[in-house]
């Protein structure tokens, strides 16, 4: 049988930087983000679409995840049409607001950090490093201001992040 795609990483929760700061680390990239998460439909998979590019460039994708331990999840991803972004919208949880971030990426210590800054705070964001195992040790620069590792509290998850607006701090 065919393992199926695990998404194995890390979440901290990070004193807010400065997206100018960001910008200025060697080879980062950044791009514009928006995610709304979808009705169940029984699978027991949390589903969402994402819109994610910069202007018009934009690509369209379709995410179902499950938790399966630690920091793991499964991750079944595809790329979908503009139009069936459209279409699949149709089906978002009214429960959840669309959370818009700006996400820059930049290698660090032969990891890839993901830095997520959101429209609806001003103090925080969160910093995700994925991992070939969980247990594996991160580095972090020491111009991050780490507050908590969150990496299993479901507070911090994006979608439950998607109904309040606001970090468990800011409640």
């Amino acid at each position: 049988m065919k393992e199926l795609p695990k998404e194995i990483e890390r979440k901290y929760l990070i004193k807010k930087p400065e997206l100018n700061f960001l910008k200025s680390q060697l080879e980062c990239r950044t791009t514009e983000i928006t995610q709304t998460y979808l009705k169940t439909d029984g699978t027991g998979f949390m589903r969402r679409v994402r819109k994610r590019g910069y202007e018009e460039n934009w690509e369209y994708t379709y995410t179902r995840k499950k938790k399966i331990g630690f920091g793991e999840r499964i991750e079944l991803e595809d790329k979908i049409s503009e139009s069936e972004y459209l279409e699949l919208l149709t089906e978002a949880d009214d429960k959840h607001t669309s959370i818009k971030k700006i996400r820059c990426c930049i290698p660090y210590e032969n990891q890839e950090l993901e830095i997520d800054l959101y429209e609806f705070s001003e103090k925080y964001a969160t910093l995700e490093i994925e991992l070939p195992e969980i247990d594996k040790p991160v580095k972090i620069p020491d111009w991050l201001d780490i507050i908590a590792d969150v990496t299993d509290q479901q507070g911090y998850s994006n979608f439950s992040l998607s109904i309040s607006l606001k970090f468990p701090e800011e409640m």
